[in-house]
């Protein structure tokens, strides 16, 4: 298994129509565009100047195996924590799949009423589409997003 962001390049899909688009900077980092419900509209974040949900900084934890998308500014600590597992149990067709929570430090509980933004937490898996190199990076994307 790769030990970098290539793995999770791409766009992924839960079963509520919610779509995450996910593009490489780096081997450690990357950027997710978030995309809410079948009409795929990024979401507006309240707690963040109204800013939509494009292009989110985020990052592979040490292990390699979960991306921290922050949901704020960075270092300001609310993230959506996007699991990869390999042929995942609970998904039907044990597909390769992300596995989605939500965490913010204690002391900003004001942002429990910005979760259901980001509902339902059920886990993506990769979509149908066609993967194709970016002139500048050489890496595996997708230009759908830009």
């Amino acid at each position: 298994m790769e030990n970098d962001i290539s793995k999770l390049i791409g766009e992924w899909e839960n079963e509520a129509g919610n779509l995450l688009a996910i593009q490489k900077k780096t081997d450690r980092r990357g950027s997710v565009s978030f995309f809410k419900g079948p009409n795929s509209e990024p979401v507006l974040r309240p707690y963040c100047g109204n800013s939509p949900s494009l292009e989110m900084d985020s990052y592979l934890t040490e292990y390699g195996v979960t991306l921290e998308v922050e949901l704020r500014e960075i270092g300001k600590g609310f993230c959506l924590h996007l699991t990869y597992e390999y042929a995942y149990e609970l998904d039907k067709d044990c597909r390769d799949s992300l596995v989605p929570a939500l965490s913010h430090y204690e002391e900003d509980a004001c942002l429990d009423q910005y979760y259901h933004l980001f509902d339902p937490l059920k886990h993506y898996t990769r979509r149908n589409t066609e993967r194709v190199a970016t002139p500048d990076s050489g890496t595996a994307s997708l230009n759908r997003y830009g």
